[in-house]
């Protein structure tokens, strides 16, 4: 009866120190992801900052240029092993005629 009520005070205060262990671990963890929310939403405000459409266009502003009558762009196409395509965007090549006959 002694052996029997003694183990089982001894496993009482293993589970009691168990289970202290896992709810200190557990709150690290709650503080560790409540600090990666709060990067992971500076981040998306930062993206939805840059991705306004006046910021976007305020980027370009130097680079774009007006249309030009009659301009025909040609873009030199890739294939891969895989199928699929893809374009080189630079050099552009452009044309001064509108087509050539075959």
């Amino acid at each position: 009866m002694v052996v029997i009520t003694l183990s089982s005070a001894f496993y009482i205060v293993w589970v009691q120190q168990q289970i202290s262990r896992t709810a200190q671990s557990s709150k690290l963890l709650e503080v560790h992801l409540a600090e990666s929310c709060r990067k992971l939403r500076h981040i998306d405000e930062r993206i939805a900052r840059n991705h306004q459409p006046v910021v976007l266009q305020g980027k370009v502003t130097g680079i774009l240029r007006p249309l030009v009558k009659k301009q025909v762009v040609f873009v030199r196409e890739h294939e891969l092993a895989t199928g699929r395509s893809y374009a080189i965007s630079q050099p552009y090549e452009i044309s001064t005629g509108l087509a050539n006959k075959f």
